[in-house]
């Protein structure tokens, strides 16, 4: 199972910040994720909501590993069938959508779509030869 790391900008410390998250992909590269109400990526978010995220993932042979760069804007879900799809999109992926899905604790958390502007795909074997990444502008 690979995560991925989320890329939002702090406008106290003036700096970009991190963090590892689970995330569900659907079949147009939207990624939809899930935070804590209230949290500081959330506060970040709802303030500049235009993001990167990546997601890695260590294959053998090593030639065989792949990274996913997407750029885009988020967006809080308010619709509970958005809510509902997105958390199916992200069960069995993020062991919190599971919990939540089971007990019924939706609210607290928010639930966030990932509209991607741009996406970029590398493999590593490839990269290392030169050649540069796929693109995809959407």
């Amino acid at each position: 199972r690979s995560v991925g790391i989320l890329g939002t900008y702090d406008n106290q410390s003036n700096k970009i910040k991190q963090r590892i998250m689970y995330y569900g992909l659907d079949k147009k590269f939207n990624l939809y994720l899930m935070s804590s109400k209230n949290s500081p990526k959330m506060n970040q978010i709802l303030l500049f909501p235009e993001v990167s995220f990546i997601v890695y993932s260590l294959e053998n042979p090593y030639d065989n590993s792949w990274e996913i760069e997407v750029e885009g804007k988020v967006s809080i879900l308010k619709d509970e069938k958005e809510i509902n799809a997105a958390l199916i999109i992200l069960k069995d992926r993020n062991p919190f959508a599971n919990v939540t899905y089971e007990s019924s604790i939706i609210n607290q958390f928010n639930f966030i779509h990932l509209n991607p502007k741009i996406v970029k795909f590398s493999i590593y074997g490839k990269t290392l030869k030169g050649n540069p990444p796929y693109i995809l502008q959407l």
